[in-house]
């Protein structure tokens, strides 16, 4: 058994305490200047949420209202991933013409029935987010008319995703609204709006 250096001895919380908030210090916002990294979700510190391809919509949705996202990663029995599911699969039209177009229920449907597969996932270098800025990010998002930017590492050969960067998160950080505008057609569109 390891031995305490220090004893701890709990005590009664008091009635009327507070709860300590994220401080709201203007110096700390981040401006459209402010190095692209500080918007990201990095997923070395911050475990990313997923779910099995072969989960249940109700469990998707589920899994999403407890750890309070709308988007979930993916993956296989091996732990791959294979694909990202987004509360817009799966409370808006696409539950509805997969059953019609595959004449089964929604209870049917699972998870890596509505993702979108990483076949036609694109992601953003991670050297490329190093250099740009929150401008950079914003601009991206906006051609995209994507919710969410993957950040792709390359690290001794292998590829993995190492961070996601979140519209809803980088509007709230900079206290304003985003909304994705056109449509980009490839990766070398999303290239050039962080380029």
């Amino acid at each position: 058994m390891v031995e305490a250096n220090h004893p701890l001895k709990p005590e009664q919380v008091p009635a009327g305490v507070n709860l300590v908030s994220p401080e709201r210090d203007p110096s700390k916002r981040i401006s459209e200047d402010s190095p692209a990294l500080s918007v990201m979700t990095d997923l070395r510190i911050i475990s990313p949420f997923k779910i099995l391809g072969s989960a249940s919509l109700e469990a998707v949705n589920e899994k999403m209202i407890a750890c309070g996202v709308r988007l979930l990663f993916v993956s296989n029995v091996q732990g791959q991933l294979t694909g990202l599911i987004t509360s817009n699969d799966i409370l808006g039209e696409k539950p509805m013409l997969f059953s019609t177009q595959n004449g089964c229920s929604r209870t049917d449907i699972e998870a890596k029935d509505l993702m979108t597969p990483i076949s036609k996932l694109e992601a953003i270098p991670l050297e490329e987010i190093e250099k740009a800025n929150v401008a950079d990010v914003v601009a991206a998002l906006e051609e995209s008319r994507r919710h969410h930017l993957l950040v792709l590492q390359h690290n001794d050969g292998r590829n993995c995703v190492r961070g996601l960067i979140s519209i809803t998160q980088v509007a709230h950080q900079l206290g304003k609204e985003i909304t994705p505008s056109q449509r980009a057609n490839s990766f070398a569109q999303l290239n050039r709006a962080l380029g």
